[in-house]
């Protein structure tokens, strides 16, 4: 056999961990998932805004100014997702957005006063939700595995709909 042929090919032990670190990494995934729609649910239901609306405000806000297509960037997301999260946003006063003089094409947005203080006030919020949330007795030797586990079986918060 030639090593082209075995060049960069998965070990034995690779392939044999493959399964249990896909398990994991779904595993991560299903717990972010619950972990968002937990927080939707807890704390930005009440100020009316989703996951992604709170993102696009919150990075507005950590780099302000910021071009729409930088945001997408740092968020993962399409850039017409930012658009219309940022549209929402702007009629409700939470967001302003400009044109550069030096290239008319492109969009920035930035928070105003309203939404600098919504987002000071959800971030605040945020973290002492995932605090209560994600709680581990120190010295226990909790395992970031068990806390995760922990999370995915908590209970559906009040009103929560499966999505």
């Amino acid at each position: 056999m030639s090593t082209e042929l075995t060049a960069g090919a998965p070990s034995t032990a690779a392939r044999r961990d493959g399964p249990r670190r896909l398990d994991r990494v779904t595993a991560l995934c299903h717990t972010a998932n619950y972990a968002r729609r937990h927080l939707e649910h807890t704390v930005l239901r009440d100020a009316n805004l989703t996951w992604t609306s709170y993102d696009v405000l919150h990075l507005a806000v950590m780099h302000r100014p910021i071009d729409t297509g930088a945001l997408a960037g740092i968020a993962h997301v399409s850039k017409g997702t930012v658009t219309r999260a940022a549209t929402i946003l702007i009629k409700r006063g939470l967001l302003r957005r400009s044109r550069p003089p030096g290239d008319r094409r492109r969009a920035v947005l930035a928070p105003t006063a309203a939404g600098w203080a919504l987002n000071q006030q959800i971030r605040a919020d945020l973290i002492a939700e995932l605090t209560r949330l994600l709680d581990t007795t120190p010295g226990t030797g909790t395992h970031d595995l068990a806390v995760l586990r922990r999370l995915v079986a908590a209970p559906e918060p009040a009103g929560a709909a499966r999505d």
